[in-house]
């Protein structure tokens, strides 16, 4: 056969095993969250193979939150820091597994399927969105789903996820009064955005 010669692979960043994900956070994913809230859509993921900590760093636990976490607690720092705007999340959270898409907060919710529209974009058809008012809901929401998940035995790992998932959170805001301000989502009183978390 033909021998392919070395290809270089060039990397933005190399975190040590010693770095903690709130650093990992501030460096890769705060900059994506920012962006949400200012009415862009930005997606946060983990690519990996099994056992490499990618359930893990999006996670996290209570003593060492996640990617997912830290982003949660930014937007309502971020909305608590913003007076003159009033706000509407909604998250929701769905699992592929074997090529299906099931949804987490939802578990009877199986076999969804993704639709695509001029208005919306892409999205899953079904997927139940929960308004959420607090990072502690928000959490509890992503509790339950976990509970959801297809794990299982893997040589690597005691329980491993089993399947890819997508937790999502619109952000919609707009200004109290009604009129845009500058330099706020570049003068657009009424914003949208959305971020995604996803350990692939």
């Amino acid at each position: 056969g033909k021998v392919i010669s070395p290809q270089p692979f060039t990397f933005d960043h190399i975190f040590t095993p010693q770095c903690d994900t709130r650093s990992i956070y501030n460096h890769v994913a705060k900059g994506a969250v920012d962006s949400s809230m200012s009415g862009f859509n930005s997606t946060i993921f983990a690519y990996g193979q099994t056992s490499s900590g990618k359930t893990f760093t999006m996670r996290g636990k209570a003593s060492k939150p996640g990617i997912i976490p830290l982003a949660v607690e930014d937007v309502f720092r971020t909305i608590e820091n913003s007076p003159d705007r009033e706000y509407l999340l909604r998250v929701s959270y769905m699992e592929i597994y074997n090529e299906v898409i099931s949804d987490l907060l939802e578990p009877e919710s199986t076999n969804l399927k993704v639709h695509e529209d001029t208005n919306r974009g892409v999205f899953v058809g079904g997927l139940k969105e929960e308004i959420v008012t607090s990072a502690d809901q928000v959490l509890r929401l992503m509790q339950a789903g976990e509970a959801h998940r297809h794990t299982g035995k893997t040589n690597m790992n005691e329980q491993s996820s089993r399947s890819h998932t997508i937790f999502r959170m619109v952000i919609e805001s707009r200004e109290r009064d009604g009129r845009a301000k500058k330099g706020s989502g570049g003068g657009r009183s009424a914003l949208e955005g959305a971020v995604q978390g996803a350990p692939l």
